[in-house]
């Protein structure tokens, strides 16, 4: 019997495979997950905990509960100056299941999806999964920004939207005004869709993010994703959600519904005052580790670009000579260190450290990395 070609031709997460070579040797350290060490706000997890407990177990509204749809709608307009109604949202599995409804919702087959690079592995699988065909615009000679130029040679007549993430994963970056902008006129001129993966929007070390959700010249084409995962630490609970013009939103909600019904009512129901808990404590705790981090790398002249936003440093190591992939591998047999590499991020020649663990495991990791990289240099 034949299996679905596009699925079996698409590899398993490279990030998951190094986990699993870490798990194998004794001892080692991994930094390879965006997987925050911190707790879920308690507040939340109480009222989580007595939703179920009070029979909270039956179907909720396909689109999400009314309360928790209408707290996102709320906080995003607060935030960007939008105008979303309730309608116009969705509660999904996470972000991940927000992006996998959008390109559901707006490719046909053979359309052009372009996202910039280096950027998180599941795009590719989503994008193909749903017909279209990704298109890669590498932003590492740009300092990880989107020129008019470089977009310019990606965009065809197959082209259908724009698919991006500020802040980035896996540099860190956060997306000028200039880029936003360019992005923005090759929609309007072109007629694309853009979708915006916000899921790190909260968890920001600048007062210079831009977002194009409050943007009313695009309204009718962007489609705003994001989720509690990475900003309250609640990678498990997988609740994600999504904003999008309303003849867009309805096509993402039946999208949605087919392909999970529902995110969990009671999980919906302890998340309505989510908005309310302030992450300024977390943040605080993710900028001392990212200096931390920097500090350490600075030290052993790895140059890296300024990580303004989520929890990830992308250092360079072109000038060991070696593939990241051999330099990863490497790096957990010899000091029982684990990061990823950058191939499995659509680029060659970096390495993604998480920095969402405790200072102890980071000082004791970036030591480990600093003898590996003096060893590199000696031999």
């Amino acid at each position: 019997m034949l299996l679905n070609q596009k699925l079996q031709n698409t590899p398993p997460s490279g990030i998951r495979r190094i986990g699993q070579l870490a798990k194998q040797r004794p001892g080692c350290i991994a930094l390879s997950i965006g997987e925050p060490d911190l707790d879920a706000p308690l507040s939340v997890r109480q009222q989580i905990a007595a939703a179920i407990s009070g029979g909270d177990t039956h179907y909720p509204p396909n689109a999400g509960i009314p309360g928790l749809r209408s707290a996102v709608a709320n906080a995003v307009n607060a935030r960007f100056r939008s105008d979303y109604a309730e309608t116009e949202t969705v509660i999904t599995i996470g972000s991940t299941e927000a992006l996998a409804s959008a390109v559901f919702a707006i490719l046909n087959p053979g359309d052009e999806v372009i996202v910039p690079v280096p950027t998180f592995g599941l795009y590719q699988p989503q994008i193909e999964m749903a017909g279209g065909m990704y298109i890669p615009l590498d932003t590492s000679a740009d300092d990880y920004q989107i020129t008019e130029d470089a977009l310019n040679r990606v965009l065809s007549p197959k082209s259908k939207a724009i698919l991006y993430a500020s802040p980035n994963n896996p540099t860190g970056t956060i997306l000028t005004s200039a880029s936003l902008d360019v992005i923005k006129k090759a929609a309007l001129e072109h007629d694309l869709f853009i979708i915006a993966d916000s899921v790190y929007d909260q968890l920001l070390y600048t007062e210079t993010y831009k977002s194009l959700a409050g943007d009313l010249s695009v309204r009718d084409r962007l489609i705003y994703v994001n989720a509690f995962s990475k900003t309250y630490a609640m990678t498990g609970v997988r609740i994600g959600y999504a904003l999008a013009d309303a003849p867009i939103m309805a096509e993402m909600i039946k999208a949605h519904s087919f392909l999970v019904v529902s995110a969990p009512g009671f999980i919906q129901s302890g998340c309505q005052s989510i908005f309310s808990v302030s992450n300024a404590d977390d943040v605080s705790t993710y900028r001392q580790r990212r200096d931390c981090v920097c500090a350490a790398l600075d030290r052993m002249n790895l140059r890296y670009p300024a990580p303004d936003g989520a929890f990830y440093i992308f250092p360079d190591i072109t000038p060991f000579g070696i593939p990241d992939e051999t330099f990863c591998i490497r790096l957990i047999n010899e000091e029982g260190l684990a990061l990823v590499p950058s191939s499995c991020f659509g680029v060659p020649g970096h390495v993604r450290i998480s920095f969402c663990y405790e200072t102890g495991t980071l000082i004791e990791g970036m030591q480990r990395l600093e003898r590996f990289v003096k060893r590199l240099h000696q031999a």
